[in-house]
């Protein structure tokens, strides 16, 4: 998926001072010594596919499956023994996912938060024993043992973007394989079966594709070509294949194999759903991976000639990273029992619009999976009409197409003005020198995505000086290219919905910010009402409970104060939007003026949903609440200490966090923590 041009910005303000997040340097925080341990000897549409799953074939001794889930609530490591039970092995608050058997069967490798962090634990295959492996406050993940038994590869972020590692068995023996540049990610690691080369998926200049190297990271070589696409290699028992995940210009994946010399390419299965974690039974004569093709993720089998496919769960959890427990056996049928009807999407209870801000339009799919029903990704003006009238529409057009692909309504913000209509020598975040070119691009804008885009945010955070071309912040100047912007938009469509630029809570004012309650004010006194139909505002949490009342202004509940003006100007009909909300996770690096707003991952699910009931059963005047952010975690181009990275509620290895998890219980009717 071709990379958009973001221009967001987040802004903390501590004490009336507006501190924009600044590039962290690559320092990792100091940490307190390990308690010492005894030595222990996964584009496209993901509509549900009309066509019903094959009826699996009766097979006979079954295979011991571990999986991750977070069918109770967080992510956990299960295991399906082949006499019909399902055992949680971990049963941890903090989440755990990615397992892998040792060879022998004995042990499970797999990655854990329970240190605060992301490390690779093993433990014993009756969920006994757990011990850290790596002991790193950088973020590990993605273990896989290697046949021999004496290694475990696994991605690292300790320097500062996703790199192979490799480790001994008993913790020892340390080794970096890879060294990429920030935007150079390498990940999904998988062994030979001789154990002497790894094949992994590695992203070079945008493009994703399977690589090899021989074991200690020499000798790498890239497989797939180019229009064809690559991740989630898996090395054949008997060495003669690679399987994967490819997709090719379509952006429809499909399980591929190919000889490990990257000949002999053989299309096995196409989705019209996201695929991925794949990897083979230990005879070879089966592929299991996991698939939303049915409206969530859930482990499948197919044949290695790509028939018989069989789904093995059930569950409207997040189900994934099949690992097979070495040895002779055939797979146990359906793990869990079939739905008597297919889920039904979850119908909204309130008239609260539900919204992610996110990354990569390849997750679109995921905003569906919430339940959520509303997606807000950029336009850079500056980007589709580099020249007056002269247009580049692939990326709004890719927006729109992925957004409504699953059925989502579509926020579009827009700012970034082009060189030609801002002063000579002034920053894309200068408004334009005359309102009406803005407008020009608006009905333009509007016209290619009328009936498609329901909504559009105009500019950004605009009482921030940075926002505003590094000067003064002025609400007149923006009224003027509001009134420019809403007539020309509902020129072409009247009911498109048109907010203001999302305003940074930044109480009183102070150097480079203006007070967030007298911009609303400006807003207002330079004739701005009835030239929009939504206030935007960007109240992020400040590591406060939703409830808290910040006498600076640093919290959720600024809404009600920003309501507040706009009531006393005679526009308390109007609803405020929130187009950008989160909570910042604690992190390894250094995070600056961050780092005391920090919180943990429970502490981040538990305000994000209660910020969510609260709107909805307290503020009728509250329309929408968009979260800050799905999955700027897993996307190459932020570095691992980016700040942005630290809002998402995917992990960097795509895997839900627990935000993601209990908001989606929220919007589904299930109990949350």
């Amino acid at each position: 998926m071709k990379r958009l041009v973001f221009s967001l910005f987040l802004c903390t303000q501590i004490l009336g001072v507006c501190a924009c997040p600044t590039a962290l340097s690559r320092r990792l925080l100091p940490q307190p010594t390990p308690t010492p341990t005894a030595t222990y000897t996964p584009l496209p549409t993901a509509t549900p596919t009309a066509t019903p799953s094959p009826t699996p074939t009766p097979i006979p001794v079954a295979y011991s499956i571990a999986f991750a889930s977070d069918r109770e609530g967080n992510g956990e490591i299960y295991r399906f023994d082949g006499e019909g039970a399902l055992i949680n092995l971990t049963r941890h608050p903090a989440t755990d996912w990615d397992p892998t058997w040792s060879p022998d069967g004995t042990r499970l490798a797999f990655t854990t938060h329970r240190d605060g962090t992301s490390e690779i634990y093993v433990m014993d295959a009756n969920g006994d024993n757990p011990f850290n492996l790596t002991n790193n406050p950088a973020w590990d993940y993605m273990p896989v043992w290697s046949p021999d038994g004496t290694r475990v590869a696994f991605v690292s972020e300790r320097d500062g973007n996703q790199e192979i590692y490799v480790i001994n068995a008993d913790g020892t023996g340390e080794r970096r394989l890879t060294a990429n540049e920030v935007g150079q990610d390498d990940r999904s690691p998988a062994w030979s079966p001789d154990s002497k080369k790894l094949a992994f998926a590695g992203v070079r200049n945008g493009v994703e594709g399977i690589h090899v190297m021989n074991a200690d990271g020499s000798e790498e070589t890239i497989l797939t070509v180019w229009p064809l696409k690559g991740t989630s290699p898996a090395w054949s028992p008997d060495g003669s294949q690679i399987a994967f995940v490819g997709w090719d210009e379509e952006d429809k994946p499909g399980l591929y194999v190919m000889n490990p010399d990257g000949s002999g390419v053989t299309w096995l299965f196409r989705s019209e759903a996201w695929l991925g974690s794949l990897t083979w039974s230990p005879d070879g004569n089966w592929l299991l991976f996991t698939s939303w093709q049915d409206g969530n993720h859930e482990l499948y089998a197919l044949r290695r000639d790509g028939s018989d496919l069989q789904r093995l769960t059930n569950d409207t959890a997040w189900d994934d990273t099949p690992a097979i427990r070495p040895g002779k056996g055939n797979f146990p049928g359906p793990l869990d029992p079939p739905p008597a009807s297919p889920p039904a999407r979850p119908e909204p209870s309130t008239p609260l619009r539900y919204g992610v801000n996110l990354a990569d339009l390849g997750k679109s799919y995921l905003v569906r999976d919430m339940g959520f029903r509303w997606a807000k990704s950029y336009v850079d003006w500056g980007s589709v009409e580099p020249g007056k009238g002269e247009f580049k529409w692939q990326d709004p057009d890719n927006i729109a197409k992925a957004f409504s692909a699953q059925g989502l309504n579509i926020m579009m913000r827009v700012n970034m003005a082009p060189q030609w209509a801002r002063p000579p020598d002034a920053l894309p975040t200068h408004p334009p020198s005359d309102p009406q070119d803005f407008a020009d691009f608006m009905r333009a804008l509007v016209s290619r995505y009328k009936g498609t885009v329901t909504a559009y945010e105009i500019w950004n955070e605009p009482n921030l000086n940075y926002a505003w071309g590094m000067r003064e912040p002025n609400p007149a100047e923006y009224v003027a290219l509001l009134k420019a912007a809403y007539l020309a938009a509902k020129e072409i469509d009247p009911d498109c919905i048109i907010v203001t630029g999302g305003l940074s809570t930044t109480g009183g004012g102070g150097p480079g910010a203006m007070g967030d309650l007298d911009y609303i004010q400006g807003i207002y006194d330079a004739g701005g009402k009835g030239y929009f139909d939504a206030l935007g505002s960007h109240p992020y949490g400040f590591g406060h409970e939703p409830d808290y009342h910040d006498p600076w202004g640093l919290s959720f509940t600024r809404v009600q104060a920003q309501h507040e003006v706009m009531a006393t100007n005679g526009d308390g009909e109007t609803p405020l939007w929130v187009t950008e909300l989160g909570w910042v996770l604690q992190s390894p690096w250094d995070m600056g003026e961050h780092q005391p707003t920090a919180v943990g991952e429970a502490q981040q699910a538990a305000y994000l949903v209660r910020a969510y009931q609260k709107a909805a059963e307290e503020w009728p005047w509250m329309g929408a609440i968009f979260l800050f952010n799905l999955d700027f975690s897993s996307v190459p181009w932020y570095d691992s200490h980016e700040i942005m990275r630290w809002y998402a509620i995917l992990n960097p290895d795509r895997s839900p966090r627990p935000a993601y998890t209990q908001l989606k219980m929220m919007v589904w009717g299930k109990e949350t923590r």
